[in-house]
């Protein structure tokens, strides 16, 4: 009878692919000697569905930058979980920023004379351009197919934390100024290839720029339904949605529910055109010990800060205010397997039965061990490549 009841108990086909999907892939690496022929078809069928589901997953890049140790650059690599060797050190350089763009970031460095925006998120090679007319600290660049848009930031003047200016062929223009209340330092931005969507991080007002048609969108301050409040915005993505629509990710982080200590970060989903909450997008929330080892347990505040690439499907988030303590990869995992013609109809059709099958994914990776060992006086950039294989490209 127990010899009967086991036999009936075992799982094959299918069902056992399906209960494996749940498996964390760690789990899966166990000798082959030891699993049977079924297990061992099985997990390289889930495997194979994961690398399908993934695509590319994208890279962290974190650019290290003291006064008197230079900027050193570290990559890791989300395959082998692991940071690679410690990068070229540049002394004497201007410190970078991060500049966002649809094909993954890249980095710039700004001065009253001279702007150089490299061509990818590594800073390898370098572009020469001409300076913005009005100078400003910390400003938003994003790059939106040939145009290179600045915006935000600040010198002092009020005044200059609206201004908008677009450099193409002709040279730099300046533009209609942000919306009242995203004109701010406190500002996060993500670029598609048509639009760039700015987002205050503290009071959670949106808009979008179209650099082609030189004007802004509707400007709307986001609400997270049943009336809660989030302490930091963070745009991290955008998505196609249908054929020529785009959807809009953002991160909200606040206090948990119930008001305990520890804080609550999830992802969003907002409608591309009038910046409202996606019903689909119904809060994807960040495990409770990552937000935790991320924001603490004390009730301090939370200060997102995000690098992704737009048109990819996973980033990464961390403590703008502590860079130090490591990172969360979000990732968008499919359920099952897309394929099939690829007319434009049935990939419309794809892309929106994608989303509402796939899940996000969340995993912790430590800070690099040389931004951990920087001083305090140090600075740590973080920009995100499209691939781990070839950043921005």
């Amino acid at each position: 009878m127990e010899v009967e009841e086991s036999a009936n108990s075992v799982l094959h086909g299918d069902l056992l692919e399906y209960v494996l999907l749940r498996v964390p892939p760690d789990e899966l690496a166990a000798s082959p000697a030891l699993l049977s022929w079924e297990w061992r078809r099985a997990a390289r069928a889930v495997h194979q569905r994961r690398c399908r589901g993934r695509g590319h997953r994208a890279s962290l890049v974190a650019h290290v930058q003291g006064a008197y140790t230079g900027r050193s650059t570290h990559v890791y690599d989300p395959r082998r979980r692991a940071w690679g060797a410690d990068g070229a050190r540049v002394m004497g350089a201007l410190p970078v920023q991060r500049c966002c763009c649809a094909g993954g970031d890249r980095v710039y460095a700004l001065s009253l004379t001279s702007m150089t925006i490299s061509e990818d998120a590594l800073g390898a090679t370098w572009c020469e351009l001409p300076p913005p007319r009005v100078w400003r600290v910390d400003p938003v660049v994003t790059v939106v197919g040939p145009r290179v848009v600045v915006l935000g930031g600040g010198c002092g003047a009020t005044a200059t934390a609206g201004v908008v200016e677009v450099l193409d062929e002709a040279g730099w223009t300046t533009c209609a100024p942000m919306p009242a209340p995203l004109a701010s330092r406190w500002v996060s931005a993500v670029a598609s290839e048509r639009r760039v969507y700015v987002l205050e991080r503290r009071s959670g007002w949106a808009s979008w720029f179209d650099p082609a048609a030189r004007q802004w969108g509707p400007a709307r301050q986001l609400q997270l339904p049943g009336g809660n409040a989030a302490e930091s915005w963070a745009a991290c993505g955008v998505m196609k949605s249908g054929c020529a629509d785009e959807r809009l990710l953002v991160l909200a982080g606040g206090g948990g529910a119930g008001g305990g200590g520890t804080k609550a970060v999830a992802l969003w989903g907002v409608d591309g055109n009038t910046l409202q909450l996606d019903a689909e997008g119904n809060g994807h929330e960040m495990p409770a010990e990552m937000s935790e080892r991320l924001f603490g347990a004390d009730g301090g505040a939370v200060n997102i800060g995000v690098a992704a690439a737009a048109a990819a499907e996973s980033g990464y988030v961390y403590n703008a205010s502590e860079t130090s303590k490591g990172a969360v990869m979000y990732e968008l995992v499919a359920a099952g397997v897309g394929g099939g013609d690829d007319s434009s109809k049935k990939q419309c059709h794809y892309e929106k039965t994608r989303r509402r099958s796939s899940r996000w994914e969340w995993e912790w990776l430590p800070c690099p061990p040389a931004a951990a060992a920087a001083s305090s006086a140090a600075v740590v950039v973080f920009t995100c490549s499209r691939s781990s294989a070839a950043p921005n490209k």
